[in-house]
């Protein structure tokens, strides 16, 4: 019986090659994948919901130009001298990061407005260079915001539950 230990009693080393087995390198890659599996969407979807919240940020930033612009001059649609009114920041987010929705009336009159946030993606050209281009929120969609205060969306969540969208 050995017990590991050299005839004058000083531990023996082990003979041969040392290192990780192949086995071991298996489950050491099924692991990573299991965690990489669970943390990109989480990230991804992360990310989504913090673009969404720029986008939203600027839709009501957007609403309260209009309304004073329509308690100055008693309308949504024309400015001072009856220039034709304009949104000032027409992208989102607004903080000097990549562009990532694009905002736009969906509708307006001298007295109603349907503002619309587009990602990206769906907004066919009206991004700026260097935005992303390939943002897309398929949950939410396009969300749109109007004079009354009535919030929308058009995504899988956003068409039927769009309060799910304003609130995440």
């Amino acid at each position: 019986m050995s017990t590991g230990f050299a005839a004058n009693g000083a531990l023996k080393r082990r003979s041969g090659p040392s290192g990780f087995t192949l086995l071991e390198i298996l489950i050491a890659l099924v692991l990573l994948g299991v965690l990489a599996a669970i943390a990109i969407p989480t990230y991804s979807s992360y990310v989504t919901r913090g673009q969404r919240a720029a986008a939203k940020a600027a839709l009501l930033q957007s609403a309260q130009f209009l309304e004073r612009n329509y308690t100055t001059f008693g309308s949504y649609g024309t400015g001072a001298g009856g220039a034709s009114l304009t949104l000032p920041t027409p992208y989102a987010p607004t903080d000097g990061g990549q562009v990532t929705y694009t905002l736009t009336f969906a509708s307006q009159t001298a007295n109603t407005y349907q503002l619309a946030a587009t990602p990206c993606n769906e907004a066919s050209g009206t991004c700026p260079n260097g935005s992303n281009q390939t943002f897309d929120d398929t949950d939410c969609g396009v969300l749109t915001l109007d004079n009354t205060g009535l919030k929308g969306a058009s995504g899988t969540i956003g068409s039927s539950n769009a309060a799910a969208c304003w609130s995440r």
